[in-house]
């Protein structure tokens, strides 16, 4: 089974290398082999993706796709991963698995039908471009990140693109937005105990390399083609996920 849950690993590092997204896998992939119960599965993957919010980070900063002033209001909405986690602790296993299995299907279909940027108008679209918008996106998504161990990235990208921001732009934002949610998410699953801190450096480890494979992968991947397999896959795990535990 560790086997399997570090092959998983491999392949996230890999997705968000190649595409920004991908540690949504992780909160699943640690339900199903790792033996820990929900609640400290979920810790321990938003932790464990604290590593490649870093590496992320140092990656676009490098390709200048990150607009730190303007992103600053996103990144404190992100700090909302605190109390979702606080809130985790005192939610049964199963409604965050339902959860978490929904968001994991609603991350399939954006990467089966990716977003179209500016899909705002007027008032709304000015409200959403503005640093009290783009605060509510870090926070909403950050609550969640929280609550499911998911990460904000693959919630926050799609919201971020309808809005009116750049793709890569809004990749870069990601990075260290992976950040500060894995952190205060952390900070609030602590105070739970639920996290494996045993399982990290061998999660941490897997997952940066296969981010460094993936930005290699990246020249030699239609993005078309590499949106399908992910939100494919995502369909499918996301579907096993709810209906196991409906059942």
């Amino acid at each position: 089974m560790l086997l399997a849950l570090y092959s998983v690993c491999l392949i996230v590092g890999i997705l968000v290398g190649l595409a920004g997204v991908g540690g949504i896998l992780i909160p699943p992939a640690l339900i199903l082999l790792s033996g820990l119960d929900a609640h400290t599965a979920m810790g321990t993957a938003l932790t464990s993706l604290l590593a490649l919010g870093v590496v992320g980070t140092w990656t676009y900063r490098r390709m200048g796709c990150i607009p730190w002033r303007r992103a600053v209001p996103y990144f404190l909405g992100g700090l909302a991963a605190w109390p979702g986690a606080l809130l985790n602790a005192h939610i049964p296993a199963g409604p965050l698995v339902v959860l978490l299995a929904c968001l994991i299907l609603f991350a399939s279909f954006c990467a089966l039908r990716p977003p179209r940027q500016g899909g705002g108008r007027g008032r709304q679209s000015f409200f959403w471009m503005s640093p009290w918008g783009i605060f509510s996106i870090g926070m909403v998504t950050g609550i969640l990140a929280g609550l499911t161990g998911a990460g904000g990235p693959v919630l926050s990208i799609p919201w971020l693109i309808t809005v009116g921001i750049q793709p890569m732009t809004a990749v870069g934002m990601s990075m260290p937005y992976q950040i500060v949610t894995s952190v205060a998410g952390t900070l609030g699953n602590m105070q739970g105990g639920h996290v494996d801190f045993s399982l990290l450096p061998a999660l941490c480890g897997l997952e940066i390399a296969g981010f460094a494979g993936g930005v290699i992968l990246a020249r030699r991947i239609a993005t078309a083609m590499l949106g399908r397999i992910i939100g494919l896959l995502c369909f499918a795990l996301g579907l096993f996920l709810l209906i196991r535990q409906l059942w």
